[in-house]
């Protein structure tokens, strides 16, 4: 339960305490200079900092008590939900009456147990911590609470601590800088070997990175022999940071998948992939990423299959938010939001990818996400946010929020268009490698006029198709048709998909019957807009042809 020091009883053969890092030292200066000054003295940091090495010292240097989230469920155990303040005053004032210095550790956590939704009585928790508080203070002892970002709104059952405001002094935890990585890796790998690793790079590299993960990577290096930037740069990116976006669901799209976005590629290598590598020499001229992008495009023209490529190439440091944002209930929406936000920062530099944005903007809750965004291009919330490329993707920007598009906010316009007959011909051909050798060698050029117009989608369903046609012959023990005929069945499928959308999207889809033939001659007179467009529609699908 609570364990309580005093340093007049602390052994000589007592085992030295474990050395701190230059963040974690200064950090500890300014917690005794708080201690010394204020009776109530709160301190945040990440996750990962090191905190209990603080604690350990504390209690070493101090007549200190500690009660901790373990302390609060063993003095609940038996009580109802209705009373478990009462509980947590009674360890409190126990620890006072032994210590000068008491130390509520990982409050973040005791905090989530009272804000939890079964619990209805959180404003008894604020006047018991008030009241603790006051006892501090009147009896010229210290209530220090510790935690992990625990009055930040990241997450929706964290408890909100106001309170605390003008009450005490605030402390935030030193963020760790390159010396810190030097300290922790050579703990791992030894001073001498810490001393020779090329800390700026993996500092620059990923700047966010807490003293768990700093400790795993020494681990990793020390196990596989290997310190070099190649190794050290992968074992970050899949082992260390842990991306929103579960990459191994995602469809394995490299960028050589990708005919016909040559250009795209080499602008987003040019502008984002590149700066955000640090390669050192371009340290000098202060290379940085566009801090917003915008593909935008008709649909299927390959704008999700470009993220799903940056995902597999960034690995850890590729962030998503897409349409699955908006069907969370309204009070998760936010801090959802949030979360992503500050993940992504945490694993600056990276990129955060907005798929379908014009449709995320329409929603009802688009206000708060346009502002985050604002927030984060213009580089107000810190540093590490302009570290941040943000690319969206959008079928209408005229659906987007005007003030998130202005100059200096989107940097780079990217278009994606339906692919060129050349295109259309290499994806074909890339997408028949496993078939017979008929399909391989097949004259895609015969088909041209049959995929006029067709996007990357409708590209790789005809090739599905033909597969699916191909296997029904072999399985029912038909004769194998000509190459042409699978592919003009499957292009005049896709095509008459196409139709119907058009139809269905114009609101003239009549149910149980095909898309008339042709128009009689004077269809025209008296028609709507909407009509014409279905008449088009129906055209278009006995035409197959034409760009």
């Amino acid at each position: 339960m609570l364990t309580v020091t005093d340093t007049a009883r602390v052994s000589t053969n007592t085992p030295a305490l474990p050395p701190l890092s230059p963040a974690q030292a200064e950090t500890y200066e300014r917690l005794e200079e708080a201690i010394a000054s204020s009776p109530v003295v709160v301190l945040e940091s990440s996750v990962g900092f090191g905190k209990s090495f603080l604690v350990q010292r504390l209690m070493r240097q101090h007549k200190a008590a500690a009660v901790t989230l373990v302390d609060l469920l063993h003095s609940t155990a038996n009580t109802g939900h209705a009373g478990m303040e009462a509980p947590f005053m009674a360890l409190v004032e126990t620890a006072f009456e032994g210590a000068d210095l008491v130390i509520l550790d990982d409050f973040d956590l005791v905090g989530a147990v009272f804000s939890h939704p079964f619990y209805a009585r959180t404003k008894m928790v604020e006047a018991t911590l008030h009241a603790l508080m006051q006892r501090a203070r009147s009896q010229n002892k210290c209530l220090l609470f510790l935690g992990s970002d625990f009055r930040s709104p990241y997450e929706p059952e964290k408890m909100d601590f106001s309170f605390f405001d003008g009450r005490m002094l605030d402390l935030e935890a030193e963020h760790f800088t390159e010396a810190d990585y030097r300290f922790f890796l050579g703990l791992a790998l030894g001073e001498a070997a810490g001393q020779s690793l090329p800390t700026k790079r993996i500092f620059d590299y990923s700047p966010g990175l807490n003293g768990h993960q700093l400790r795993q990577l020494g681990a990793l290096m020390k196990e596989h022999g290997r310190s070099d930037e190649a190794f050290v740069r992968e074992m970050i990116d899949t082992r260390l940071l842990i991306t929103n976006a579960n990459v191994g669901e995602i469809a394995d799209v490299k960028f050589s998948d990708l005919k016909g976005f040559e250009q795209i590629i080499a602008d987003l290598t040019t502008y984002v992939l590149n700066p955000l590598k640090g390669d050192p020499r371009f340290d000098d001229i202060g290379l940085a990423p566009k801090r917003g992008v915008l593909l935008f495009g008709p649909p299927g023209t390959g704008k999700t299959s470009i993220g799903r490529a940056l995902a597999h190439q960034m690995q850890g440091k590729f962030f998503m938010i897409d349409g699955t944002i908006p069907t969370e209930p309204a009070k998760d929406f936010y801090p959802k939001v949030q979360s992503v936000f500050h993940a992504a920062k945490k694993a600056a530099p990276c990129v955060l990818f907005i798929d379908d944005a014009d449709v995320l903007f329409q929603s009802d809750r688009s206000t708060g996400l346009s502002r985050y965004l604002l927030t984060m291009l213009d580089g107000l919330e810190s540093e590490t946010s302009g570290k941040v490329a943000v690319i969206m993707t959008a079928m209408d920007p005229n659906h987007m929020p005007p003030a998130l598009l202005r100059s200096g906010r989107v940097e780079l316009w990217i278009e994606t268009k339906p692919p060129s007959e050349s295109v259309r011909n290499e994806m074909i051909a890339a997408d028949v490698a496993r078939l017979p050798e008929a399909f391989r060698s097949y004259d895609f050029n015969k088909i041209a006029n049959l995929t006029a117009g067709f996007n990357a989608a409708d590209m790789r369903r005809i090739v599905s198709d033909v597969k699916a046609l191909y296997a029904r012959d072999v399985v029912e023990g038909r004769k194998i048709k000509a190459v042409d005929d699978y592919f003009a069945v499957a292009a005049g499928e896709v095509r008459q998909n196409k139709v119907l959308l058009g139809l269905a999207e114009a609101g003239a889809l009549k149910l149980g019957q095909q898309p008339e033939a042709a128009n009689p001659p004077g269809a025209g007179a008296g028609r709507t807009e909407k009509q014409k467009k279905a008449s088009r529609l129906r055209d278009e699908s006995n035409q197959c042809g034409g760009e």
